[in-house]
């Protein structure tokens, strides 16, 4: 099992370079996410198996060595930590069961000795989800597991049912932006804010591209996420649209899509969109948003709006303009970063950006990425239209580049709020 051909590192000698800390090497640990770092502590604690997904380079690897440094700090034993990178080109042909044999056979760990597993990639892992099963009934470990597709959560029937608990990485946060840019302005220099939210709009949040911004990197990353998540996992009848549409679909963010109309232009039938969109969704490249309304039916039914889920993607594929459609984009994402339930709101093509809440006291959101605020717009008709059918609307926000203001309307309280302030202190601090 360990012998070395041609220059090929035996498996014994990728699991010490895949765990440094065994031989007391330092590591490079990256710059902590301290939001998904507790939280995976926290998960850590308990008896299920952690499962982290988001888009691949979102941050899940460096998350998860993270957590190991924080182990390896509190004392655990290094020899109690594996780390296996699963779609490493000489691992992929093992199970993950006869990887857990190898590292206890090379320590001579007892059976009963727990150990703390993370296993990065584990979809190219065979049989995952029956060998993580196995391992959690009948071994002592606490296994984390990562993977780049929301798709991992339901494969294989569901073996793991009530046995995992799933966290979702996302692209960095504007706070997070900050923290990695260095650039975090004292509360009396607030105005820099606007410039730099900006420049997280055009940059996007994957953390390679914020510290060393590249169109190239992008090119690579989206090249990569539609051949290892999407085309190498399930056949597709026609792979050579996935490019078009997802260009299409980025000079669409923020309106309403017709898989006819996208067929048409495409020249491939709608139910094959569809299907595409849907594998799009699950490889964290785009996200939908129903229409707001109690109508499970309608919801269903209805048109979807689809965003990217990182700005600089957009930038990429469709240019440096557009800011208005970049914001709204950033507030879906940072109501998806939150959990929370979100939809359009339209009538008689009047719209809102985004509804939350249930119908007897929503709350509105429009995103007009101005630098001036002035209720009486006609742009804002939608939101006008909204109050007038929703009259116990609590509060109806107007997210701005830098303008503040509130007002009321009847019942209702309207605040013009700064996008940069929104994203920075969280969508819970305005709702």
């Amino acid at each position: 099992m360990f012998s070395i051909m041609d220059g090929i590192m035996s498996i014994e000698e990728i699991y010490h370079a895949q765990n440094p800390w065994w031989e007391q090497k330092t590591w490079e640990r990256g710059i902590e996410r301290k939001t998904y770092l507790d939280r995976m502590l926290e998960l850590h604690g308990r008896k299920q198996v952690g499962v982290i997904v988001g888009g691949r380079r979102a941050g899940k690897t460096t998350i998860l060595r993270q957590l190991i440094g924080r182990l390896l700090d509190a004392g655990t034993q290094p020899a109690s930590v594996v780390y296996l990178q699963l779609d490493h080109p000489q691992l992929v042909s093992m199970t993950a069961l006869e990887h857990l044999r190898e590292v206890r056979g090379m320590f001579r760990h007892p059976r009963e000795r727990e150990l703390h597993l993370f296993l990065d990639e584990v979809q190219d892992s065979p049989d995952w989800e029956r060998q993580v099963k196995a391992m959690v009934d009948g071994e002592s470990v606490k296994v984390v597991c990562t993977g780049s597709t929301s798709a991992l959560l339901g494969m294989q029937g569901g073996l793991l049912t009530g046995r995992q608990i799933a966290l979702t990485v996302h692209p960095l946060s504007f706070g997070e932006f900050l923290q990695f840019r260095g650039k975090r302005p004292a509360l009396s220099e607030s105005y820099l804010l606007e410039g730099l939210a900006d420049d997280y709009l055009q940059t996007g949040g994957y953390p390679e591209q914020v510290l060393s911004p590249s169109d190239d990197y992008l090119r690579a990353l989206v090249d990569d996420i539609l051949a290892r998540d999407i085309l190498r996992r399930i056949p597709l009848r026609r792979p050579a649209v996935l490019h078009d549409l997802l260009r299409h679909l980025a000079a669409c963010v923020g309106s309403r899509v017709s898989f006819n109309k996208i067929g048409k232009i495409l020249g491939t039938d709608p139910d094959t969109i569809k299907d595409y969109v849907g594998h799009m969704a699950s490889a964290f490249l785009v996200g939908l948003l129903e229409k707001w309304t109690p109508s499970h039916a309608e919801r269903v039914y209805a048109q979807k709006k689809v965003y990217l889920l990182d700005t600089g993607i957009k930038r990429f594929l469709t240019g440096e303009g557009d800011l208005g459609a970049k914001a709204e984009s950033a507030v879906f994402i940072q109501l998806l970063r939150e959990g929370r339930e979100a939809g359009y709101f339209v009538h008689d093509q009047k719209e809102v950006d985004f509804v939350v809440g249930g119908p007897e006291a929503p709350t509105a959101i429009e995103v007009k990425y101005e630098p001036r605020f002035d209720w009486q717009d006609g742009r804002l008709g939608g939101l006008k239209a909204f109050l007038r059918r929703h009259p116990g609307t609590r509060r109806a926000i107007v997210l701005t580049r830098g303008a503040e203001a509130t007002l009321r309307e009847n019942k209702t309280a309207v605040a013009a709020v700064p996008l940069w302030k929104f994203l920075l202190e969280g969508a819970g601090a305005f709702l």
